[in-house]
């Protein structure tokens, strides 16, 4: 029924658990699994001075390239333990949805994995914005994974 899984991955909680269920289900079918991560920093900026005038800096692109090559070897790492090997992990700049769904079609995904993220108990009953851009916008079966 599937042949390539395309994970979305960002290292929540969801994600996680998006994880371990593109896993079972690459097991299962003998999918390929893919795996698509947008790095990004959870650090706020660093804020120079207490006073008027302060200013914050932001993350350098070398923090955020080292967050994400640490996520991808955590992901990579994650699923050889459960015994499916990683196909490609595709990290990109910009907006994740974008990414994830131009990797999908690059792949021919049949199926697209993500975790849905809430900001709470009420959020958490609603799909995360990435999440939802996805499911609206993809031209194949979608997943979502609490």
């Amino acid at each position: 029924m599937f042949k390539t899984v395309l994970l979305s991955y960002d290292g929540s909680d969801h994600a996680q658990n998006a994880l371990a269920t593109a896993v079972s289900i690459c097991k299962a079918y003998g999918a390929k699994l893919h795996v698509a991560h947008v790095p990004q920093l959870d650090t706020p900026p660093v804020v120079v001075g207490a006073f008027v005038g302060a200013i914050e800096i932001p993350p350098t692109a070398q923090q955020v390239a080292e967050a994400g090559e640490h996520l991808i070897a955590d992901v990579t790492s994650k699923a050889a333990v459960q015994g499916v090997e990683i196909a490609k992990c595709h990290v990109g700049m910009g907006v994740p949805a974008d990414h994830v769904l131009n990797v999908a079609q690059s792949v021919g995904a049949d199926l697209i994995v993500t975790g849905r993220r809430g900001l709470g108990a009420l959020g958490s009953l609603a799909l995360g914005s990435v999440s939802l851009a996805i499911a609206q916008r993809a031209k194949c079966a979608c997943m979502t994974v609490i």
